[in-house]
């Protein structure tokens, strides 16, 4: 029995983790098998795959059930519950005969690098964002970066983490960047004029995010244009403080939380909005920062303009005066302008909605993430 590809990911079932779902579900479908650290509630767990899967914490949870020889071999102490965990994970590698392995963040997946140089297998490592900002600056993840110089290939999502890791001291060749693609109507959404002008934010509220700047800048808007309504769809550390916020500033009767939603209802709230904003800052205090938004991606695959911040790797996919607008991190009130401007435009939406369309097709589909993937881990035959 032979599996072309394993994808080894730390969470099996993320809600936000829509890119990580494609990849194990479409890129080589009937070919793949998973391996994942957990798939636990209430971060994991909302989702699974149909292929041979290996959860490692289940593994850990059934303790001495991984055969007579691990069994006597930890009763005599001759082998501690790492390497039983890793003999098996080994042992379910070689059983699917597994000719690549792609591990979802650099540093998460770092351990079945290891494994990985140990069996022969090429591995390349995919980075998204907080593992090449925040884990970039830790000395620990620098050196342990240095190692992917040995790996077949590192895959990352944008310019700026490219040039970090090429900082860092791995060879430019061996870094491959591929955005996100994203599965977008096949025709332009059709949008009428109307009342009411519906905002939507989609995005974990975690700092990175910005809530707060995001709802500070929909209320400025708000007060110029009552008949303004955000729907916001997303669940985190930050929930709590943004319902202070909307209820300190009486916000109740224009903004809608909808929580942690499947992608099926932010494709629904995505075909009903207007206009489409996210505020992405720099965490000061982690570091953290965004790779490249997918909910913008897909804002934009649903005809929907744009208007977020020049952080990260959006300006990479948002094309400013074209597709949408952008603003410095932390411009609350330059944000709150943009989204006037656009409210009282029907017009310029339509144009930057089509225009945002037609790049998402153009750069940002599926189907070109995944031939570039395909043909980087030499999977095309």
């Amino acid at each position: 029995m032979s599996t072309p590809l394993a994808i080894c990911a730390p969470n099996l079932g993320t809600l936000s983790e829509t890119f990580i779902r494609r990849h194990m579900e479409d890129l080589l479908p009937n070919q793949t098998i998973v391996l994942a650290d957990t798939n636990s509630k209430p971060y994991s767990g909302h989702w699974t795959v149909d292929c041979p899967l290996l959860i490692k914490d289940k593994i850990e949870i059934r303790g001495l059930n991984l055969g007579l020889e691990d069994y006597l071999a930890r009763r005599l102490a001759k082998r501690s519950n790492k390497e039983s965990i890793e003999r098996e994970i080994k042992r379910f590698l070689k059983t699917h005969n597994v000719q690549v392995i792609l591990g979802e963040y650099l540093n998460y997946s770092f351990h079945y690098f290891e494994i990985a140089q140990e069996l022969g297998i090429p591995y390349f490592a995919h980075a998204h964002g907080y593992d090449v900002s925040v884990v970039l600056h830790q000395k620990k993840w620098q050196k342990n970066y240095q190692k992917y110089q040995q790996a077949a290939g590192i895959i990352t999502m944008n310019q700026i983490s490219r040039q970090r890791l090429i900082d860092l001291g791995i060879d430019s060749d061996k870094i491959h960047v591929i955005p996100y693609g994203i599965k977008s109507p096949s025709e332009p959404i059709k949008r009428t004029e109307k009342e009411t002008i519906r905002c939507l934010a989609v995005g974990r509220m975690v700092a990175k995010k910005a809530p707060i700047f995001l709802l500070e800048a929909f209320r400025q808007a708000a007060l110029v244009l009552p008949n303004l309504q955000l729907d916001y769809i997303g669940a985190g550390e930050l929930l709590p403080a943004v319902r202070q916020f909307i209820e300190a500033l009486g916000l109740a009767d224009q903004v809608t939380l909808h929580g942690g939603q499947p992608n099926d209802i932010v494709h629904q709230l995505m075909k009903e909005a207007d206009i489409f904003i996210q505020h992405s800052i720099l965490d000061q205090d982690s570091g953290d920062e965004e790779g490249l938004p997918v909910a913008i991606l897909e804002a934009m695959g649903f005809t929907l303009p744009v208007v977020s911040t020049r952080h990260a790797g959006i300006p990479e996919s948002v094309l400013e005066e074209e597709t949408g607008f952008l603003v410095d991190e932390g411009d609350c009130q330059g944000m709150a302008q943009k989204i006037i401007n656009l409210a009282q435009n029907h017009d310029l939406r339509i144009q930057m909605g089509l225009a945002g369309w037609q790049r998402a097709k153009e750069c940002f589909s599926w189907e070109l993430e995944k031939k570039r993937l395909l043909e980087v881990m030499n999977l095309t035959h």
